[in-house]
């Protein structure tokens, strides 16, 4: 009962933190002004990948790309949410644009949801590893990655590999210590102790290390956000 109970309420709180990401939102819309702002702010940081410019102007238009997509997901997935499909005209327009495009936008066939484009991530990273937008970057591939990878359970990844994990496991390790206000220490300590415990479950990480890195994060996280519901998740998910 106790288990049922605790694996209750990690799928409450992963409902509760989508509703609030979508509900955020609630007031934004696509209108005909947004559409062309998102389309040319896509097209032009298209053209700069394909001059002959710099490689920091380039890694900086592959980030742009992404964050601008990412932007753009997630006012359709407030609509799924919401009503269960696309709403408005100007929408469902924009979406038939970004695939003529080449932006075209895939439906996760386990939620339901748009997926995020993190190879336009990486691709920024890797142009530049130390560019300013270097550490968000990481932090919105780590955290697109994650919030993507399931259903309803983080410790039932819908496809993950190994490589994968030994990635994000790298770039969540990388962040502890990041100094940017739009990087949330909170959700990188609470995304890398799960994938601490999916480390564990894979045999990629001794169980005994993979638990005292588990167990200090959560410490950390009972310590400095008393009121957060992240550390009962990770007990949840621990059982």
């Amino acid at each position: 009962m106790k288990f049922a109970t605790l694996r209750l309420l990690t799928c409450l709180y992963f409902l509760i933190f989508i509703l609030c990401i979508f509900s955020a939102r609630a007031h934004n819309s696509i209108d005909s002004e947004a559409r062309e702002k998102y389309l040319s702010t896509l097209h032009e940081a298209e053209k700069i990948t394909n001059d002959n410019l710099t490689v920091t102007a380039r890694a900086k238009a592959q980030y742009q790309i992404a964050i601008t997509l990412d932007e753009i997901r997630d006012l359709f997935n407030q609509d799924i949410i919401s009503h269960g499909r696309i709403m408005g005209l100007e929408s469902s327009m924009l979406i038939k644009e970004l695939s003529r495009a080449g932006y075209t936008l895939e439906l996760s066939a386990k939620t339901g949801l748009y997926l995020s484009h993190l190879q336009y991530y990486r691709v920024a990273i890797r142009l530049e590893p130390k560019a300013p937008f270097g550490d968000h970057a990481r932090y919105m591939l780590l955290k697109s990655h994650f919030y993507d990878s399931f259903s309803d359970d983080p410790m039932v990844p819908i496809s993950q590999s190994k490589e994968t994990l030994f990635e994000m496991l790298e770039i969540a390790e990388s962040l502890l210590t990041a100094k940017d206000p739009a990087i949330s220490a909170e959700e990188v300590r609470f995304i890398l102790a799960i994938h601490y415990l999916q480390a564990i479950n894979e045999r990629i990480m001794a169980k005994d290390q993979g638990r005292k890195k588990f167990d200090n994060l959560l410490q950390e996280l009972r310590k400095d956000y008393p009121q957060s519901l992240k550390p009962l998740t990770l007990e949840a998910l621990a059982q």
